[in-house]
């Protein structure tokens, strides 16, 4: 493919725009299931354009269309760094490793920082939602990457990872006895 169908800016934006939309629709029917449409992002808004670690449970349009700004322009941005790392890796199988812990670093971090926002607002961000939207996110700009770079995707059935380079040399005599 041409090196422009293949732009870290304009892929890595589609791939951005693609998580944030599946965490987005996740949050809605979420909500609207639990009675409180625009929740999620209602309690976000207020504790990351407001500064209210303890939100009212009353819907503020302002919050929500702050945090849905702060959102897209999150996803966005984490959509242009993944898409860089699959250039990368796609062109040196031995980063493919990368990718995979810095997406695990970052799922991590990402339910630590969710734990954290749900104690601090007294529990009133639903945590379980919040993670199982994240995960559906990721799973969504990952599949479309997947699908986006085929070489890359068939990498992984031509050489296992983690096999990618040479192991070093064990030195002479193998271990020593105790």
């Amino acid at each position: 493919m041409h090196a422009q169908e293949h732009s870290n800016f304009r892929e890595g934006l589609v791939t951005g725009l693609i998580g944030a939309i599946v965490v987005m629709a996740w949050h809605l029917i979420m909500d609207t299931a639990a009675g409180q449409p625009f929740r999620t992002p209602n309690v976000l808004g207020k504790v990351f354009v407001g500064g209210n670690l303890s939100p009212a449970r009353q819907i503020v349009p302002a919050a929500v269309l702050g945090y849905s700004v702060l959102h897209l322009i999150t996803f966005a941005l984490m959509g242009m760094g993944l898409t860089f790392l699959v250039h990368l890796a796609a062109r040196n199988l031995s980063l493919r490793m990368g990718v995979y812990l810095g997406l695990l670093i970052a799922l991590l971090w990402s339910i630590g920082h969710v734990y954290m926002l749900e104690v601090a607002t007294g529990e009133r961000l639903p945590l379980w939602s919040v993670i199982g939207g994240g995960l559906l996110g990721v799973l969504g700009m990952a599949g479309y990457l997947w699908r986006r770079h085929p070489r890359f995707a068939r990498s992984f059935d031509e050489v296992a990872l983690g096999a990618e380079v040479e192991p070093p040399p064990h030195p002479p005599g193998g271990p020593r006895a105790a």
